[in-house]
C-alpha cells in the first residue's frame, strides 16, 4: 500500500530545477524518489553507461576462454578511455 500522501514543496530557480532533473535521471530515479533519497541522507549512484556493462562482459569472456581477442590489459584499457575519460555528450 502506497502510504505516501503528505507533500512538501520547496521554490528552486530553473537552473536547480534543471540540475535536479539531470541528476535523478542520470540515477534512473523520478525526481520525487531522488530528492526524498538526498533529503532521508542517501547518496544515489548515477546508472552506468551501457558501455561498462559491455566492458565486463567482454572482461567475463577473457576470462573464460583462455584466448580471446583481446587481452585483459585491453579491455581494461578501453574501458577507462570509454567510461573514465571525457567525452561528448552528443
Amino acid at each position: 500500500m502506497n502510504d505516501k500522501t503528505k507533500q512538501i514543496h520547496a521554490r528552486v530557480t530553473p537552473q536547480e530545477k534543471k540540475r535536479i532533473a539531470v541528476n535523478a535521471k542520470k540515477c534512473g530515479l523520478s525526481v520525487s524518489e531522488y530528492i526524498r533519497q538526498r533529503c532521508l541522507g542517501f547518496a544515489p549512484r548515477e546508472v552506468p553507461p551501457q558501455a561498462y556493462y559491455d566492458m565486463c562482459s567482454k572482461l567475463e569472456d577473457a576470462l573464460v576462454l583462455p584466448e580471446g581477442e583481446k587481452t585483459i590489459p585491453g579491455i581494461l584499457s578501453e574501458l577507462r578511455e570509454t567510461i573514465l575519460l571525457p567525452g561528448r555528450d552528443l
